[in-house]
């Protein structure tokens, strides 16, 4: 029996060892990760005891990460532990605090550190006492931002102005016309880029969008379609080459000089939709049970 017992202790020793190393080589996903925007942060407040956000969404490896959050002062009783990993996993910082006596704190998180130098998604996770008080958020570090509209190449490149103060460069190419004038907006909560671009006797145009920018995935975790908007409607577009860096997408320029193209990735800000109101209450009915269950109640 002792020797059963042995061996299975070494082979789940194992199994982890190989296990960690497959993980390590791969970037870990947070689809239950919430980037809530400043206009929404009351409503997440009445939605979940613990809620946590970040001054922007993109970040590069010289940036101070402001951090601020809420918990709500009948749920303060245990402090709050904050745990940053990278995007393959491992934890880059872990901080503990406690709220002011309105449930509100912060925090800033500094980049330039060496455990920080990773591209990609770093998740943000916040919690206070039990699991029901949890939340989850990430962002993204990029090996650099432009942050002046003059780095853009004018010629196939346009300038796109963020939401949180700076500015992208998308390249693009037509063929056949002229672009006279191109300018474009980014909104990081929606997802959606906005061009406005003057042109005449062009074909198509050709957008190459990075996607640390913006992207569209599925639940799988698989690219899924843009919706792309010209003047407000429903245009088709054709995709090209896409890599790990960039998407392609090519479109047909309208007769008119000047046109607005909106292009809006499916993963939008958090929406409260059927199917998550759905997963939200049985949650909540799951975590009533089990704390009647062991006599304890939880507020929310």
């Amino acid at each position: 029996m002792q020797l059963y017992i042995l061996g299975i202790l070494l082979f789940s020793l194992v199994s982890s060892l190989l296990l960690s190393d497959v993980y390590a080589e791969s970037e870990i996903d947070c689809p239950n990760c919430i980037q809530i925007s400043s206009y929404d942060v009351e409503l997440y407040k009445q939605l979940f005891p613990l809620i946590v956000w970040t001054d922007s969404q993109i970040y590069d490896h010289n940036s101070i990460i402001q951090v601020n959050g809420y918990l709500r002062p009948q749920n303060s009783v245990s402090p709050i532990m904050a745990v940053v990993t990278n995007p393959i996993g491992n934890v880059v910082t872990v901080e503990q605090f406690s709220p002011d006596i309105d449930g509100n704190f912060s925090l800033k998180l500094n980049t330039q550190s060496q455990l920080w130098k990773q591209d990609g998604d770093y998740i943000l996770k916040v919690q206070s006492g039990s699991d029901t008080q949890l939340f989850k958020t990430k962002f993204t570090l990029v090996s650099s931002i432009i942050d002046n509209a003059d780095k853009c190449n004018a010629s196939n490149e346009i300038s796109i102005l963020a939401n949180n103060g700076r500015i992208y460069c998308i390249p693009f190419k037509i063929t056949k016309g002229t672009v006279t004038s191109a300018e474009g907006k980014l909104n990081l909560d929606t997802k959606t880029i906005t061009l406005e671009i003057n042109g005449h006797d062009i074909d198509s145009i050709i957008f190459d969008i990075p996607r640390y920018i913006l992207d569209s995935k599925s639940t799988a975790g698989n690219d899924s379609v843009f919706i792309v908007l010209y003047n407000g409607k429903i245009a088709e577009y054709q995709e090209l080459d896409s890599d790990s860096n960039s998407r392609q997408i090519k479109l047909n320029y309208p007769i008119y000089k000047k046109s607005t193209f909106e292009i809006v990735g499916t993963n939008v800000i958090p929406e409260f939709g059927s199917i998550t109101i759905l997963i939200l209450l049985v949650s909540i009915m799951s975590i009533l049970i089990i704390t009647k269950s062991s006599h304890v109640f939880v507020k929310f």
